[in-house]
């Protein structure tokens, strides 16, 4: 699956990410229990730090049952994210998301300048 991302800064870029992602997981029966959940990711660019994101954003949906509907961004640069994941718990995904992958991924500014990337997950 492929999703075509564009935003107008560079953090938007990433919040539209998250919420492709979480999405696309398609969460059933979401259980009234508010959470947040702290993330550091660390990369070598922008647009290995992205896929690392959403990467550590999956995994810890995945394994918590968890879905992420909104990022507070405590710490933002090229190589690094400390932030701080929003959301509820669900009891079950339809879509079972392997990882987002680097095929494609490239975040740039387009000539409009917007801040773009593709990123093609592995389901």
């Amino acid at each position: 699956m492929r999703l075509q991302i564009t935003a107008p800064t560079k953090e938007d870029l990433f919040r539209e990410a998250l919420g492709g992602l979480m999405q696309i997981l398609y969460p059933q029966k979401a259980i009234p229990v508010t959470l947040k959940q702290p993330v550091y990711v660390k990369s070598a660019d922008s647009t290995a730090l992205l896929v690392d994101f959403l990467n550590e954003a999956l995994q810890l949906a995945q394994s918590n049952k968890e879905i992420y509907t909104r990022v507070k961004f405590l710490k933002f640069s090229d190589k690094e994210i400390e932030a701080i994941l929003e959301g509820y718990k669900v009891e079950k995904f339809i879509e079972n998301i392997k990882a987002v992958t680097y095929h494609e991924a490239n975040v740039h500014l387009n000539k409009h300048g917007e801040w773009e990337t593709a990123l093609v997950l592995d389901i």
